[in-house]
C-alpha cells in the first residue's frame, strides 16, 4: 500500500512540474522591451515572447534570445519574410525593422507562441 501511494504522489509530482513548464496557460502580463543602442531585446522564453509585443523606429534593430531550455523559431509572417531557423536555447538571431508598420511573428515549431512589433 505505501509503495503504491509513493508512486502515485510521484506520479502526481511530475505531472504538475509538467504543467508548470508549460507555462500553466496563464497569459503574460506586458512589459516594456529592453533598449539596446539601437534597437530592442525580446526574450524567447519556453512557450512565449518577452515581451511578445514591441516598438520600434523604421531602422532599428530587433534582437532575440532564447532564454528558454528548447528550440524556438522566430518566423514572420502575413508578408514578414524573416526567418531564424532554428535557434537553439542561448543563441541570439537579430534583424532591422524596415518601413512603417506592424508585423506579425510566431514560433514555427510552437505556433501559440506570437508577436507583433509596430515599426513607426
Amino acid at each position: 500500500m505505501l509503495k503504491r501511494t509513493l508512486t502515485i504522489a510521484l506520479l502526481l509530482a511530475a505531472l504538475g512540474t509538467g504543467v508548470a513548464a508549460c507555462g500553466g496557460g496563464s497569459t503574460p502580463v506586458a512589459a516594456q522591451p529592453p533598449k539596446t543602442a539601437d534597437g530592442v531585446s525580446v526574450s524567447v522564453q519556453d512557450n512565449l515572447f518577452k515581451p511578445g509585443d514591441v516598438k520600434v523606429k523604421a531602422g532599428q534593430t530587433v534582437t532575440f534570445t532564447n532564454d528558454g531550455a528548447v528550440p524556438h523559431t522566430v518566423t514572420g509572417i502575413g508578408g514578414a519574410t524573416f526567418d531564424s531557423g532554428t535557434l537553439a536555447p542561448g543563441r541570439t538571431f537579430s534583424f532591422i525593422a524596415e518601413g512603417k508598420g506592424r508585423i506579425t511573428y510566431v514560433c514555427t515549431i510552437h505556433p501559440g507562441m506570437k508577436g507583433t512589433i509596430e515599426v513607426d
